[in-house]
């Protein structure tokens, strides 16, 4: 089963790789964008390297296949302040619930991400003054998720996520599919305490059939004039394409003990390559160093295919990201408080803010 499903995504990343990825002549051509904007602190202060690394919660984004590692509950909330200066904000909040004893059965997990971007005028020809009051829009996704344990080094998991963007009178909404697997082993299995793991990860993303937008909004009155008389017409939308792209990564931990019975300092080197359907290609480097798995810091830095200056970027992120973060033990039992924070700079505005905090029952690790 596990070896059928680990083939299946290979050949689906394959596919997808091949055929679409990395095409920037599609640039624009796809719609419901906001699933490119990573909401998760931890993997935007790697900025979204850890495809291989991603536990729990922040696998929701980059890799699925990482929510199988939750033994019991997770619970997060996070908020981004996205492009500073434009008042948009990214509210997020994920739980997972763990399945039989340490998640055997496998674990079952709910995402969910609104984008809050205030009150927005209403102008047209006749009325440029604004004094038609205002509008808000509506972009919002909900994911449920199922990830499991195959065996002590493979997990894989599926999310199904609706995704809805619009205003009151105009909207498109759709379903689509992530799947993602990760593989994690120890390079030297015969220690007491593993000196260095490595870890494979790959994953499909946003899989789906096109959108429309529709809606009275879509309409406008036109006079017939052979009558004089007022006729209501419809205008039809163009479908557009969901933002389809594979991620494939890995990341090396190492140990940085000098004494054989002890795991208190941990340096992880991630990388990912991401293959996007309607843009370059990225490609993500991270590193993050652990203090006894109770302080991090991190950093990261990706790269667009064919762009070398921040004039040529058709993303507004560039340059290196940052990150700190604190998991505050709460019990013996493994509950614990984690508090990240992750700063990434863009080419437009004054960058993007992340802060978020996870209650974790049972140990993770």
């Amino acid at each position: 089963m596990k070896k059928y499903i680990l083939q299946s995504l290979v050949a689906c990343f394959g596919i997808l790789a091949t055929v679409n990825a990395g095409n920037p002549d599609r640039a624009g051509g796809a719609g419901a964008t906001q699933l490119l904007v990573n909401p998760y602190v931890r993997g935007v202060g790697l900025s979204g390297s850890n495809t291989a690394s991603a536990r729990g919660l922040e696998s929701y984004y980059l890799n699925i296949g990482g929510l199988a590692y939750v033994k019991k509950m997770e619970i997060q909330a996070s908020q981004t302040r996205y492009l500073v200066g434009t008042d948009i904000y990214i509210n997020n909040f994920g739980i997972a619930q763990a399945l039989g004893e340490n998640g055997s059965g496998g674990v079952l997990g709910m995402a969910f991400s609104y984008w809050d971007m205030g009150s927005i005028p209403i102008t047209t020809t006749e009325a440029p003054d604004m004094t038609l009051g205002s509008y808000t829009t509506q972009i919002m996704n909900l994911g449920l998720a199922y990830s499991k344990t195959f065996s002590n080094s493979i997990t894989g998991g599926l999310m199904v996520r609706y995704v809805s963007e619009g205003t009151a009178n105009v909207n498109a909404s759709g379903v689509t599919l992530d799947a993602g697997v990760q593989y994690q082993t120890a390079l030297n299995p015969t220690k007491k305490i593993k000196k260095q793991d490595f870890r494979f990860g790959i994953a499909i993303r946003n899989l789906g059939p096109d959108f429309a937008y529709q809606g009275t909004g879509l309409s406008t009155n036109t006079t017939v004039t052979a009558t004089g008389a007022t006729r209501k017409t419809l205008f039809g939308s163009q479908p557009f394409n969901m933002p389809a792209l594979a991620n494939i990564g890995v990341t090396y931990d190492m140990r940085l003990d000098k004494g054989e019975e002890t795991y208190d300092h941990r340096l992880s080197v991630s990388g990912n390559f991401n293959y996007n359907a309607f843009s370059s290609n990225i490609t993500a480097l991270g590193l993050e160093y652990s203090f006894k798995s109770m302080f991090m810091v991190r950093s990261g830095y990706a790269h667009q295919e064919g762009n070398f200056s921040n004039s040529d970027y058709r993303t507004p992120q560039y340059g290196l990201s940052y990150g700190v973060g604190f998991n505050l033990p709460i019990s013996d039992a493994g509950t614990a408080l984690s508090i990240d924070y992750a700063y990434q700079p863009t080419v437009i505005f004054s960058g993007i803010h992340s802060i978020g905090l996870k209650l974790t029952l049972g140990n993770n690790n």
